[in-house]
């Protein structure tokens, strides 16, 4: 059986995230840094604090930017290496399933709704598999 849906919904779903952490990355993370200068009515004491908050909030959103990316590099490198015809191992679909979870605990709506899908019709594919190789 050939996986070329599958393949595709998780492209798409990891196109999806690398462009969401660049967007965190480059647009979001400098959008919270840049809110932190327009403080004029604050004590000096008061806005080096929350230039400190601030600049913190923005590290954690760059790493999270650099975490999407890496979830996506390392799917679309799982989806090149693993996703051929026939029955796939069941690390790749379970790592779909698991970048679902992440998705959902993230609200990231379309990365759920296209790993999910993409991992719950490939464990279907290789169960029909194993079920007509035993017939």
């Amino acid at each position: 059986m050939s996986n070329k849906m599958e393949k595709t919904l998780v492209y798409i779903a990891s196109g999806w995230q690398l462009l969401d952490g660049l967007i965190t990355i480059f647009i979001y993370g400098p959008y919270i840094r840049q809110k932190g200068s327009h403080t004029a009515e604050l004590s000096f004491v008061e806005r080096e604090g929350l230039n400190s908050l601030l600049g913190s909030i923005y590290s954690v959103a760059s790493i999270f930017g650099i975490l999407l990316i890496l979830l996506g590099l390392i799917t679309i490198y799982l989806t090149r290496t693993y996703l051929k015809k026939g029955i796939v191992p069941k690390k790749v679909p379970i790592w779909f399933l698991i970048c679902g979870i992440f998705s959902y605990f993230t609200m990231d709506i379309i990365s759920l709704i296209l790993y999910m899908g993409a991992g719950i019709i490939i464990l279907a594919k290789n169960r029909s598999l194993k079920i007509h190789e035993k017939f």
